[in-house]
């Protein structure tokens, strides 16, 4: 055990009892693939704007903001006062309520491209109903998808190649249904257009760092070819821009998905879009029940979390604290004569490590890099990350997703708090 880890088992004795519990209980020990950690997971306590604080009392400056969901914070005094009020209202009412229309008119009102929507319980089950709209509108069953993108954990958006699929459980039938397309490559996609009569969509994902000029390349072409384009939107909507990434780049998709802040922080996604898409869902078309659809909880939270985005500004807030972030690692990783920098769209910081990046423009990514890959090795990114958790920053060190209540003496800790942290790896013999 080196230094780090030493110091990271020290601050968090309670933790580690914990760890060892859940490990008898859940696959893996843990709830979510990317809480997995050595020596063993941290557990939180509780959380407060920026911060949140552990089982055993450590402070930090919070930068996974609840997987992207957090924009406005953890527990935002409206969205705790409107969840708190409908608890005492009942949780399900096995019917309609206000919040829901009111939630659904909020999407509309941020959206243009939105006539008409469904709501599900998470982005991964809004990229399955997409799925299943574009099909049963366009009578066609491919999908196309890019290579390296996420779409959430369904059958369809995992399709990697058949040794892959088979070791996650999907079916041959449901890998041919998809094509992967090498990511930024209009020509690609022209060729598999062409050359496919039965491609029934093509799905971005809202949140990858491409050229405009690829994303409005990509609406030319598939309206070209009469094929539906899905905007997967689950991260960026409600954060690129008021209206996601197709409001930041001025994009009419076919159908999008939402989920994270859409839902407030709780539980909730939603699929909108063409208004005669969607009615595919209906008498002699889609089916679709859903326990949990538009739950008055997450409709209380959503539809006030998206009029608390749509009246304060909170996308310009995060984006700028996300401008002093980048300067500031940036200016770290030159003192250190450490290679890579600091990039990103919006408010959510990369961070490459040993591989370059042009950070004087802001959809460049690392060179060599492909989609979804590390600049670096895991053992830097592991031991890194301990590092800076040491230091009270709880984000991976590749990635920071910023809420609005980031201020500036937030963002300039993080940046000595980073710095610390890579002194301390470099101290390793890592960097």
């Amino acid at each position: 055990m080196n230094s780090i880890e030493a110091k990271f088992v020290d601050m968090h004795p309670r933790s580690k009892p914990l760890a060892e519990k859940a490990n008898g209980l859940f696959a893996q020990g843990v709830t979510h693939v990317s809480r997995q950690m050595f020596p063993y997971p941290v557990y939180m306590e509780r959380g407060l704007g920026p911060l949140k604080w552990d089982v055993d009392g450590n402070e930090y400056i919070d930068y996974k903001t609840g997987h992207g969901s957090m924009i406005l914070g953890q527990a935002h005094p409206a969205i705790v006062d409107v969840v708190q009020s409908q608890m005492a209202n009942g949780t399900h009412l096995s019917s309609g309520t206000r919040f829901e229309v009111e939630w659904g008119d909020a999407v509309c009102r941020l959206v243009p491209s939105v006539e008409k929507l469904r709501f599900v319980g998470s982005g991964t089950e809004a990229l399955m109903m997409a799925f299943k709209m574009a099909r049963v509108f366009s009578g066609k069953e491919k999908i196309v998808k890019f290579a390296g993108a996420f779409h959430g954990w369904s059958d369809p958006a995992y399709v990697t190649d058949p040794e892959t699929d088979r070791q996650y459980g999907i079916p041959s039938g449901t890998s041919d249904s998809i094509i992967n397309a090498p990511p930024h490559d209009l020509d690609a996609i022209d060729e598999i257009l062409t050359g496919h009569d039965d491609v029934a969509a093509v799905v971005f994902q809202g949140n990858d760092i491409a050229p405009p000029e690829f994303i409005s390349g990509l609406r030319e072409l598939t309206t070209t070819h009469g094929v539906l384009l899905i905007f997967d939107e689950v991260v960026s909507g409600f954060r690129w821009s008021n209206a996601g990434c197709q409001g930041r780049y001025g994009i009419t998709p076919d159908l999008s998905t939402f989920a994270k802040i859409l839902a407030g922080g709780l539980p909730g996604g939603c699929v909108g879009g063409r208004a005669d898409v969607i009615d595919t869902v209906g008498e002699g078309g889609i089916r679709h029940p859903g326990t949990f659809n538009a739950n008055p909880l997450s409709a209380a939270a959503g539809s006030t979390a998206l009029g608390i985005v749509e009246r304060d500004g909170i996308v310009e807030t995060a984006e700028k604290q996300s401008v002093r972030l980048k300067d500031g690692i940036n200016q770290v990783l030159q003192s250190m004569e450490i290679p890579g920098g600091a990039y990103g769209v919006s408010s959510i910081v990369m961070v490459s490590l040993g591989t370059p990046v042009d950070t004087d423009d802001p959809h460049a990514v690392p060179v060599g890099v492909e989609q979804g890959g590390r600049p670096v090795a895991n053992e830097v990114l592991d031991q890194l990350q301990l590092a800076i958790i040491n230091e009270g920053l709880w984000t991976h060190p590749a990635s920071m997703i910023l809420s609005s209540t980031h201020s500036d003496h937030d963002i300039d800790e993080t940046v000595n708090k980073y710095e610390a942290g890579l002194q301390a790896v470099r101290s390793s013999g890592l960097i």
